[in-house]
């Protein structure tokens, strides 16, 4: 009979001890800091955190790589609406000419453009207009092409020598059609072969 109770007691002890063996096990089971070495699986979240953290402040530098950008676009509108509500007066007017079926800049035009840039620095607020021409050697189309290369030369120069802003410069072709002397003579010819620089403020008036 004792030897019975012995052997009953014994495993219910050894079912207590293997119980706890188990809970003990669970107990300490832990989830894997993304520190040490786990699988993938274990990081994910905080990988998505820093992913997500990542490109927020991407686009907060984006932002503030933008604001002198926006304050530029918003001083062309503002001045755009100057533009709607006044008028230009030409503040000073210069005149270049070219060799035939030509668009090259040479010394003396060079030199002209140069006076041109420096007006246009005494105030921020003037802009300019270009306008190229050609004689009325060659067909109308052909004429109106020259034109616009004479009147985009002579823009080039004052962008690239004097960082004149582009938005400043606005230009046009007038081909054959504007002449300022005879066609007929090579003389008035010569003349034609031009570009019109014309600096323009707002009228005060």
């Amino acid at each position: 009979m004792n030897r019975v109770r012995v052997g009953k007691l014994g495993v219910f002890v050894l079912l207590v001890l293997l119980v706890g063996l188990v809970s003990g096990c669970a107990w300490r089971t832990e989830v894997p800091s993304c520190d040490e070495e786990a699988p993938p699986l274990d990081c994910v979240e905080k990988a998505d955190f820093e992913a997500l953290k990542t490109k927020i402040d991407d686009l907060e530098n984006r932002v503030e790589a933008n604001k002198d950008a926006a304050a530029d676009a918003m001083m062309t509108a503002d001045k755009a609406l100057k533009c709607c509500r006044q008028e230009f007066v030409t503040v000073f007017a210069e005149e270049v000419n070219f060799a035939f079926n030509s668009a090259e800049l040479n010394a003396e035009t060079k030199a002209k453009l140069d006076k041109v840039a420096a007006k246009l620095k005494e105030d921020p607020d003037y802009i300019i207009e270009i306008a190229g021409h050609a004689d009325a050697i060659g067909n109308d189309d052909y004429n109106i092409v020259l034109g616009q290369k004479r009147a985009d030369a002579a823009r080039a120069y004052l962008v690239d020598t004097h960082h004149i802003a582009f938005t400043r410069i606005a230009i046009r072709s007038g081909g054959e059609a504007e002449p300022v002397a005879d066609n007929d003579t090579d003389d008035g010819r010569a003349k034609n072969r031009r570009a019109t620089i014309s600096v323009l403020g707002y009228s005060t008036e």
